[in-house]
């Protein structure tokens, strides 16, 4: 072999070494998040989702432009619209609210037809702790399933119990625990396991070394919801 040609191969040899050596770094320090299969998104129900504190709603009233308000629910729950004055918004369906304007408008417009539309999601929310990259909580702007909530704390960490993780829903005297076998999704495709949060919704990756995880989320959840109620004002956005 002349020289140029044995320097090519000892090149050529240390570029794959590198590349070798890079992907089982990267296996090793985290475990990537790989894509589910697709599913039909599934819509919000307008009928189902309820106004709260730094949602923003714009309002409109046919032939009266001079009534259109973008109006954002403020931390005790009100908005404040022209002729109806304060009203509660906060706990409401976007139906509802748009009936209670209605019905104040009535007063000085006959027949008003008011619309409702949400142009900014903030009160819905959901946490995830425990071992993933980026513990926070998360606008649930649209549908979101565990994974997906997962992926956006920045995926499990190499100490995550995959097969472990704890859903706790509802409230702190009497919460339900849905215990997940994500690594199942991860390797099998067992979407079933991968269930749609809702607002509230605290997601627990316990580490490796729990375990009965049950039982520890039981004891958990008693620390988690003050820190929940807590947050509640506050997002921590990932991009």
């Amino acid at each position: 072999m002349n020289p140029r040609s044995f320097y090519i191969a000892v090149t050529l040899a240390s570029i794959f070494f590198l590349i070798l050596c890079g992907c089982a770094t990267t296996e090793s320090t985290s475990k990537a998040i790989q894509p589910l299969p697709e599913e039909k998104p599934k819509e919000i129900k307008l009928t189902e989702f309820i106004l709260g504190p730094g949602d923003i709603v714009e309002i409109t009233v046919y032939r009266h432009d001079d009534l259109k308000r973008t109006a954002p629910i403020d931390t005790s729950g009100r908005i404040s619209y022209p002729l109806v004055g304060d009203i509660q918004a906060g706990g409401l369906s976007i139906f509802q609210l748009r009936d209670k304007i209605r019905d104040g408008l009535s007063e000085y417009i006959k027949e008003p037809q008011v619309t409702i539309r949400v142009t900014a999601v903030q009160s819905q929310k959901v946490y995830v702790l425990g071992e993933v990259g980026k513990p926070g909580a998360f606008a649930l702007n649209t549908p979101m399933s565990a994974l997906e909530a997962i992926s956006s704390a920045g995926g499990f960490t190499t100490d995550a119990k995959e097969e472990s993780v704890m859903v706790i829903r509802g409230k702190r005297e009497n919460p339900e625990l849905i215990k997940l076998d994500l690594k199942s999704v991860l390797e099998k495709g067992n979407v079933a396991q991968d269930i749609q949060l809702q607002a509230g919704d605290i997601v627990f990756v316990p580490p490796a070394t729990i375990a009965d995880v049950s039982r520890f989320a039981v004891y958990l959840s008693k620390i988690l919801w003050p820190i929940s109620l807590f947050t509640r004002d506050v997002i921590w956005i990932t991009e």
